[in-house]
């Protein structure tokens, strides 16, 4: 039985924001935002957002990090990080200034607000100067970066999960819909294609502890899509034009970050101490996308979160960083930073 989780009491305010930052594309496929050699490793541990120089693989350095309360979710465009917060009084993102490494600043903060759909976010993806985030509890929402405008432009479908873009389309899970899709050929006007699985995908979302939420995430390789599916623990791709299930297998554990990277999928999964999802492999683990097939595995510790550049893996759990060669298609050790607890990882300069 799906558990979905209501229990966040919502704050009323109302709020006028104004942002001032640019984008460059940026998805939860490419964590980094960027097609350039990360410098920085951005993590969340749930009481701050720690920034880790990796530029040299072997030998990551902690940098300095900046009080972000109940901090879980994190995504980075140019000198900005959007670090979301988990507790009901945090607020719902707190935008990091990151443009001088050795002193991040919180440079804003949005509020948790029922006029304007803000709850719990669970994704994001930025391009050009539109946003675009799911919301556990309130569906999709859209940033105008243009126009400088944080308003809720968009909130259809159900209670949203993850996002991924292929071309001129946006796919999404939904409670309400599975895994659908909007045109976005007129950015930041989604319309709904009608295309849609809704007996494929667990739209369900469980809480994690301390913070943060488990949920389906969705990815693509540029031609199919790829779903981390939760209740069910497998790697489910789909047919980009018409969301029929194409092949699938089992991950042996609940997902807690999801990643495609020079045709393989990479997986972070960990056991909660709550039902249903209580028994699960802790660890990362590799897939080829061609098979489904599984590469290699890690066992970790209340592994967590996954970046990939190149032929390095950045994976976070609750001994630290761990960075790993990629490149023969196994996990080999470059290093690790026990810098504390990690939540979720993003790269950029």
């Amino acid at each position: 039985m799906k558990i979905y989780t209501k229990s966040l009491k919502f704050l009323t305010l109302t709020v006028v924001l104004t942002l001032f930052f640019s984008c460059s594309d940026n998805s939860s496929s490419d964590p980094s935002g960027s097609t350039i050699t990360p410098q920085y490793a951005y993590i969340t541990d749930g009481n701050e957002l720690k920034i880790i120089d990796v530029a040299t693989p072997t030998s990551p350095l902690f940098v300095s990090g900046v009080t972000v309360n109940t901090s879980y979710f994190v995504s980075v465009s140019p000198n900005i990080a959007y670090v979301a917060q988990y507790d009901a009084t945090a607020p719902y993102l707190s935008l990091i200034d990151i443009s001088n490494a050795s002193n991040p600043t919180v440079s804003l903060t949005v509020p948790k607000d029922n006029s304007l759909a803000f709850s719990l976010l669970s994704d994001m993806y930025t391009v050009n100067n539109v946003g675009y985030l799911t919301d556990v509890y309130r569906g999709l929402h859209v940033i105008d970066v243009a126009n400088n405008n944080f308003s809720s432009q968009v909130n259809l479908g159900g209670d949203a999960m993850s996002l991924t873009k292929v071309q001129n389309e946006l796919f999404v899970i939904d409670q309400a819909n599975g895994l659908h899709s909007y045109d976005v050929t007129t950015p930041g006007s989604p319309v709904p294609t009608g295309t849609l699985n809704n007996t494929d995908i667990d739209t369900a979302s469980y809480s994690d502890s301390p913070f943060g939420q488990y949920h389906s995430w969705v990815e693509t390789d540029g031609v199919s899509l790829f779903v981390a599916n939760t209740i069910d623990k497998k790697i489910k791709q789909f047919d980009a034009t018409t969301l029929t299930l194409v092949n699938e297998v089992s991950l042996e554990g609940y997902p807690t970050a999801f990643a495609i990277h020079n045709g393989h999928a990479f997986i972070t999964m960990k056991a909660s101490s709550y039902a249903p999802l209580q028994n699960s492999f802790d660890g990362v683990r590799m897939y080829d996308l061609a098979t489904l097939t599984l590469v290699d595995m890690k066992p970790l510790s209340k592994t967590s979160g996954i970046a990939l550049h190149n032929n390095h893996a950045y994976v976070t759990d609750g001994d630290g960083l761990h960075i790993y060669d990629v490149s023969g298609n196994n996990f080999a050790l470059q290093s690790t930073l026990a810098a504390g607890f990690g939540n979720f990882i993003a790269l950029g300069q």
